[in-house]
C-alpha cells in the first residue's frame, strides 16, 4: 500500500509503500532501548530504498540518549572470533579503509557522524601527519576527542564555513542509517570537500543483517540501488559499492567531481530489493511467534540462557511470555561482561549455569550456527539450541 504522505529520504519521489508494520506498542533500538511506538519500513519503487520511520524528538535523542560505547575508550563490538581471537569491528573496518584508500602525511580528514571517534583515533595514530577532524551532533564524545584532537578541528551540530572544500578525505561511519534527511547530509560531505576529494562511508546491509531492517533508531536501510543515487545526486563519481569486505554492510565510496556519475535504472534489481525487503518483513513477523511458540513447550525449572547481548538477544527477550525465566545472558565481548540487560547478568559462554535447559541463539542469523559450533557446552545433555529460523 502506498503511503501518500512519505516521500523518499534518498530522492525525494512521492507515495513510498508500506512493506512493513510491526503493530507494536514499542520497538527496540539499535542500542537495545525500548522505546514508544511501532516500527514502520517504507520501499521507494523510484531508488530502491528502503526507509524507516525513527525516533520521537530525533534531536534530544542523539544528544543524550544514544550513549553508544561511551564506558570505556578501548570499548568496541566484536566483528569476528578468529582462532578464540576477538576483532573488534573498529580493527576490522582500519584494516578495510587502509586496504582501499591511500593514507598519507598531510592528508586533511573529516569523520563525519564520528561518535566518539575511535576510528580517526586509530587513523591517526596509523599515519603520522595526518589533519584529522572531527563532526557529530552530540557534546557527550567530546572527552574523548580532547585527548588527540584540538578543539578548533571539532565541530557539533554544525561546521564552520571555512571548512567548505577543505578535506581530501570525508570518512563516515555507521552514520548516514541515522540521518532523518541523508540527501542534504550528502550534500553538506560534498561541500566539505576538495574538487576531486574522496567520500568513503559504511553503512548497514539490510539484507546482510537483518536487524538493520527492525531497529528503530535506522532510519535509513540502504540498499546498493539508493546508496548509489544518493552518491551521484550529491555530485559524485567513480561510486564503488562493496558488499562483501564487511559482513552486513556496504563500503560505499567516491569522489566529488564536476561530472557526476549518472546511475541508470536497473529494474530487475529493484524488483530483487523488493522481494529480499519482504522476506525480512516476513522473517521479523515470524520470529516473535516462534519465540513464544517455542517457549510455550516449557522451559524446566532451571531456567534459560540468551545467546547474545546485541540486538537480536534483546528482541528474543521482549518477546517472552515469562522474561523471568532467563537466567543470564551470555556474551563473548568483555566489555559486556559484567553488564546487565534488562536486569539480566551477562555473562561469558564459558559460564553457562549448570542445569539451563535451553539457550536462545540472539545472533545475525548469517553466522549464529557458526558461531554455536564452537562452544564448549554444545554436547552437554539436554540443552536444547533455539534458533530465530
Amino acid at each position: 500500500m502506498a503511503d501518500t504522505t512519505a516521500s523518499c529520504p534518498v530522492c525525494s519521489s512521492a507515495g513510498m509503500a508500506v512493506l512493513y508494520d510491526s503493530g507494536t506498542a514499542t520497538s527496540l533500538s539499535s542500542l537495545c532501548q525500548i522505546l514508544p511506538g511501532a516500527k514502520v519500513v517504507r520501499y521507494c519503487g523510484e531508488c530502491g530504498h528502503l526507509a524507516g520511520n525513527g525516533v520521537a524528538d530525533v534531536d534530544s535523542f542523539y544528544e543524550t540518549d544514544y550513549r553508544i560505547l561511551l564506558d570505556d575508550e578501548d570499548e568496541d563490538q566484536i566483528y569476528e572470533t578468529r582462532n578464540g581471537h576477538i576483532v573488534t569491528r573498529t580493527d576490522h573496518q582500519m584494516a578495510v579503509l587502509t586496504d582501499k584508500i591511500s593514507l598519507t602525511p598531510g592528508l586533511c580528514v573529516l569523520d563525519y557522524g564520528c561518535a566518539k571517534a575511535a576510528m580517526a583515533r586509530k587513523l591517526t595514530e596509523a599515519q603520522a601527519g595526518i589533519d584529522m577532524h572531527l563532526f557529530d551532533v552530540s557534546r557527550m564524545y567530546e572527552p574523548f576527542w580532547d585527548k588527540f584532537v584540538a578543539k578548533e578541528r571539532q565541530a557539533i551540530h554544525q561546521t564552520p564555513a571555512p571548512w567548505n572544500g577543505h578535506f581530501d578525505l570525508v570518512t563516515s561511519f555507521f552514520a548516514f542509517e541515522h540521518i532523518t534527511d541523508p540527501k542534504a547530509a550528502m550534500a553538506h560531505v560534498a561541500q566539505l570537500l576538495k574538487p576531486g576529494g574522496q567520500f568513503y562511508m559504511i553503512v548497514p546491509d539490510v539484507t546482510g543483517n537483518a536487524a538493520d531492517f527492525i531497529v528503530v533508531d535506522h532510519v535509513n536501510h540502504f540498499t546498493r540501488a539508493s546508496a548509489a543515487r544518493l552518491m551521484a545526486d550529491a555530485g559524485f563519481a567513480d561510486i564503488e559499492i562493496d558488499s562483501q569486505s564487511h559482513r552486513g554492510a556496504l563500503i560505499v565510496s567516491g569522489r566529488k567531481s564536476d561530472h557526476a556519475q549518472i546511475v541508470t535504472d536497473d529494474v530487475a534489481e529493484k524488483e530483487i530489493i523488493l522481494t529480499k525487503a519482504r522476506a525480512l518483513g516476513d522473517f521479523w513477523s515470524n520470529a516473535a511467534d516462534a519465540v513464544r511458540t517455542d517457549e510455550a513447550m516449557g522451559i524446566s525449572d532451571a531456567g534459560a540462557a540468551i545467546y547474545g547481548s546485541g540486538f537480536y538477544g534483546a528482541f528474543i527477550h521482549a518477546n517472552l511470555e515469562n522474561p523471568a525465566a532467563i537466567a543470564c545472558f551470555l556474551d563473548q565481548s568483555p566489555w559486556q561482561q559484567g553488564k546487565t540487560l534488562f536486569g539480566v547478568p551477562i555473562v561469558g559462554p564459558q559460564d553457562l549455569p549448570a542445569g539451563i535447559s535451553t539457550v536462545y541463539v540472539g545472533l545475525n542469523p548469517v553466522i549464529a550456527r557458526d558461531v554455536m559450533k564452537e562452544q564448549p557446552w554444545l554436547d552437554r545433555e539436554g540443552l536444547r539450541l533455539v534458533y530465530l529460523e
